[in-house]
């Protein structure tokens, strides 16, 4: 297919998610400062175009950047290796006798052993130095190259141990050493070793004497091992034995060695110890039993007599990656380089504790500049991680990934500044072949399903939250990164990668990464493959327990949802003294709610919710109101005494989510061994998700039920209504937020002042004080409780305290307070107190008086001008005590009346009374019966107190077997003397 230099023709609409939307302002697209090869940028090229290959170069067959000596150099990047085997193969070549005669060249699995053989068949190619490229001249000085320099490529996977393919000029070869002599010398060569190759045995001194004849040479070995574990067991084959190899091996060493200008350079894959103290190599290259024990019997020869040689450094590989890829950079190309890594370095500065500490110092912006414009996170990833797979060959397996992923965002216009891990577009075929080549086939179906596409559950993430998510495509990219971070780990001892490897290979300039953590874990709900474990991230191909939550979820009714939030909600049943007298959760109805005369908090049942813009014709409204109105089949009373809390509508859509992802990890969790049968990484995941959803549920729950629905009347002529406050705080308790916001606006009073009593008394109630000059506190209290045109009063402690404190102000009490007595007889007060008169406090009971100050002051200047009157009265006849000239009563009024003796009588010592209970407020009628006469009674001195309560309870239509039980049952436990039903 020919290369169109028009990159418009050949350009195409690739659906890259995120491709067009991560842009950094301030900073270039990496496609607007480097470009890469048209080869690469068209997406013209051959799949097995970086697989360099010995055999068909020397053949003279492939692309010219393989078969070209010029054009080869001109896009090799000379690594500090390759520059040092060149150096010591020149030196060899050209008669340095203490140049290394052998080398081995044993790297790991695409290591580039077979790119360096390639530079040394071009460098005995003939061409003059100076044809090359200037890096490569000054490598080389003064040497010459331009002669006859004989070169054999044996490449194993290419040669046919059974001989029976002849070559051009009708030559049988047979064996291995046969095919050396006639690639260096033809016919004529080959007739030195004639004899060993048609016996198909070692051709001893008869190598050294072919080397003589055509040295100057370089002999290149690859895929020996493939070759030889041909002949493992075999001896009916013209390659010869198995043995016969081996002895070859060692014949051809030495003869390199006494030939001045032979080079044998041998390519052998290399081994690693492993955890077992055993050596492991790739069964990619050695091909099972018969290549391990090939390989063995190779290493035992070769090692003996060959220098050692080691591939390209890290940091050079990706140079060779980068060279390969992309045109080189100008001077302004440099330029913008270098701002966009110090603007990237500079973003990890600032958000120091999101990322790793390595990505902050001044050795990394190096980096950044040296791998430009690919991130060093994404060239650590493969070469770290995706390196150690089975199969994956090191460099050329690198360079694939990288052509498929740089052409995909080319041809899709990405604006990155860099191409980060999270830009790797795996929604395209070409970059998800190339990385499923080396994974299960069931991963493509994972990456669909989960990573990345229209349909992936990264995108139905982004799509939710298009604002914080959507717009940069903040969890496609995140999964993109845990894709290629992890994947490779799978199944190793430590799999997954760390949430700050995870930002650094996501986040670029222009991007939030606080928005980074809540797009992992609404991943980590969504995905059917996502595991998450501390900090550490990844995918793996068996589903977890998501789906199963998930499913259990969205199963559930609404009122087992509705049951979690009431038993959450009884963890907020606090009453305190600066708070509710009491809190009722979720009442089932009206008559669950006591008409007492405390303030009382009732949480809303979560089925009823409050929307404000619907406000009286929201649920909660109504179902409050209803409450409000009556107790049971009754109207209710004290309609001051009740407040509301509500959950707000949309808040509570998510509080209802949170709840049914706790009760579905619940589920998960208490069913680990048993409907389940989870894994021990499964069944942590469940702990770990449990534990979150309980939290979550727990704020949510805090940020729903924020309604305080609270009656209020601010004409007494109108009817009362609900008014709205939104209640909320920062405590954690619902009932101590609602009644803390509710002082802050005086809707729940813990404190009232004998003027603000006064106030009442003078506007909202003053037909009934003006009317009758007084008002008994008993009624007093039984107005705040009924009517909401009054003030919320916690509970009858606040008015009493309120009405005493009038004698705390004696300046001005006329005006803001009033005067006390104990009764009113119809004409006068007995026991008037005057808050000038410094008395101490009377009882307040209900039936103690506040008296209107003019009334009282009247009737204290009465009683004054008597007593002058009795003063003045000369005593004798009438037997009237003489009182001092000048006394003064201070104090209630005193009578002047006379006193007849009484005969002495006797003391009572015992008290009976009988009371019926309202059946409507029996709680009421006993508390008051409690503190107003069991309390005095109890008081008195060597008093035996005995208290008895009688119930009797009738029905028409009797009492059904549940509560006869209850109440059987719990009679018993308080210990009654006598409790039964009876028929009529």
């Amino acid at each position: 297919m020919p290369k169109i230099s028009n990159e418009q023709e050949y350009r195409t609409v690739v659906e890259a998610a995120g491709a067009a939307e991560v842009g950094s302002a301030g900073l270039l697209p990496w496609r607007e400062v480097l470009r890469p090869h048209d080869d690469v940028a068209t997406g013209n090229f051959r799949a097995a175009e970086f697989a360099a290959d010995l055999a068909m170069v020397a053949r003279g067959e492939g692309d010219p950047e393989y078969t070209d000596p010029v054009e080869f150099f001109r896009r090799t990047f000379l690594t500090g290796g390759l520059q040092d085997l060149i150096t010591r193969a020149v030196a060899r070549i050209t008669g340095d006798k203490n140049a290394s005669p052998v080398i081995n060249l044993q790297t790991n699995f695409g290591g580039g052993k077979t790119h360096s053989m390639l530079a040394l068949w071009h460098l005995a190619s003939g061409r003059t130095v100076t044809d090359y490229p200037q890096e490569l001249q000054d490598l080389l000085g003064t040497i010459r190259l331009d002669r006859t320099i004989g070169r054999v490529a044996l490449v194993g996977s290419h040669l046919e141990p059974s001989g029976l393919k002849p070559k051009p000029d009708g030559t049988k070869v047979n064996t291995l050493w046969g095919e050396l002599a006639w690639q260096l010398g033809g016919r004529n060569a080959y007739a030195i070793i004639a004899a060993a190759d048609r016996t198909s045995t070692n051709p001893g001194d008869s190598l050294r004497e072919l080397f003589a004849a055509y040295a100057p040479v370089i002999i290149l070995i690859d895929e020996w091992v493939a070759y030889a574990r041909q002949l493992y067991g075999r001896d009916d084959l013209a390659g010869g034995s198995f043995d016969t190899q081996f002895t070859f091996a060692q014949t051809l060493t030495e003869a390199a060695k006494a030939v001045p200008g032979a080079l044998v350079v041998i390519s052998i894959p290399a081994s690693a110890r492993g955890d077992d103290g055993h050596d492991q190599v790739s069964e990619e290259e050695v091909g099972g039993e018969n290549g391990r024990e090939a390989l063995h019997r190779l290493q035992n020869v070769v090692r003996r007599v060959a220098d050692q040689w080691k591939a390209a450094s890290p940091e050079e590989s990706f140079e060779i990656v980068r060279r390969r890829l992309f045109t080189a950079p100008d001077r302004q190309a440099l330029a913008r380089i270098g701002a966009t890594a110090q603007a990237v370095v500079e973003f990890y500065r600032a958000h120091h504790g999101e990322f790793p500490d390595d990505a902050i110092d001044n050795n990394y912006l190096d980096r950044i500049r040296a791998t430009y414009p690919v991130h060093p996170e994404l060239f650590d990833r493969l070469y770290q991680d995706w390196s150690t797979l089975e199969r994956f060959q090191r460099t050329r397996g690198v360079l694939r990934l990288m052509n498929a992923i740089v052409g995909a965002l080319w041809r899709a216009g990405d604006t990155a500044p860099l191409i980060v891990p999270g830009s790797v577009p795996l929604q395209e075929p070409e970059v998800t072949t190339e990385f499923t080549q080396y994974l299960e086939d069931r991963w493509k179906a994972i990456i669909d399903a989960d990573i990345d596409g229209p349909h992936a559950a990264p995108a139905l993430v982004d799509h939710a939250s298009p604002d914080l998510l959507g717009k940069r495509f903040v969890t496609q990219r995140l999964a993109r990164t845990v894709f290629m971070g992890a994947t490779p780990t799978l199944h190793g001892s430590h799999k997954g990668v760390d949430k700050a490897r995870i930002l650094l290979g996501t986040a670029l300039p222009g991007d939030v990464p606080g928005n980074f953590h809540s797009a992992l874990n609404q991943l980590a709900d969504k995905a059917t493959y996502f595991y998450a474990s501390g900090t550490q991230f990844w995918f793996d191909t068996q589903a977890n327990t998501t789906r199963t939550a998930r499913d259990y979820a969205e199963r559930l009714h609404p009122e087992e949802v509705w049951a979690e939030i009431t038993r959450r909600l009884r963890d907020h049943r606090s009453p305190t003294g600066n708070g509710f007298a009491a809190v009722h959760i979720a009442p089932d109805s009206s008559s669950d709610v006591p008409d007492g005369r405390e303030v009382r908090l009732v949480i809303v049942p979560p089925s009823q919710v409050y929307n404000r813009r619907q406000g009286r014709e929201s649920s909660a409204y109504t179902w409050s109101t209803k409450v409000l109105d009556r107790r049971g089949s009754r109207p209710r009373t004290h309609r001051n005494m009740l407040v509301f809390l509500a959950a707000d509508s949309a808040r509570y859509e998510e509080l209802q989510a949170s709840i049914r992802d706790f009760l579905a990890w619940k589920y998960v969790r208490d069913n680990v061994d048993g409907v389940l049968d989870l894994t021990a990484q499964q069944t942590k995941q469940a702990n770990d998700r449990l534990e979150r959803a309980d939290a979550t549920a727990r704020d949510r729950l805090l940020g729903a039920y924020h309604w305080a629905l609270v009656p209020i009347q601010p004409d007494p002529t109108r009817p009362l209504h609900l008014d709205a406050i939104k209640a909320e705080g920062s405590t954690e308790n619902l009932a101590v937020r609602t009644a803390k916001r509710l002082v802050d606006k005086s809707e729940l009073v813990l404190e009232r002042a004998s003027a603000a009593i006064r106030l009442d008394l003078d506007t909202a109630l003053h037909t009934v004080f003006e009317r009758d000059g007084h008002i008994d506190l008993g009624m007093l209290w039984d107005y705040y409780t009924t009517y909401p045109y009054l003030a919320r009063l916690r509970d009858r402690s606040v008015l009493h305290k309120g009405v005493l404190s009038t004698l705390d102000t004696p300046a001005d009490w006329e005006v803001q307070g009033f005067a006390l007595a104990e009764s009113w007889d119809g004409q006068n007060y007995t026991g008037l107190l005057l808050p000038t008169d410094g008395a101490s406090e009377p009882r307040a009971v209900d039936a103690l008086l506040l008296v209107e100050p003019s009334r009282a002051a009247r009737q204290r200047e009465r009683d004054l001008a008597e007593m002058r009157r009795a003063e003045l009265e000369p005593s004798g006849a009438s037997g009237s005590p003489t009182l001092a000239s000048g006394a003064r009563t201070a104090g209630p009024s005193i009578s002047t009346h006379t006193v007849s003796a009484q005969p002495e009588r006797k003391p009572k010592t015992r008290y009976f009374g009988a009371a019926a209970l309202s059946p409507d407020f029996y709680a009421r009628d006993f508390g008051r019966i409690a503190t107003e006469v069991i309390q005095h009674l109890a008081a008195a001195d060597g008093v035996g107190l005995e208290v008895r309560l009688e119930i009797t309870a009738v029905t028409e239509n009797g009492f059904d077997e549940a509560k006869i039980r209850t109440v059987s049952e719990n009679a018993n436990t308080l210990q009654f003397e006598r409790s039964e039903f009876d028929p009529d």
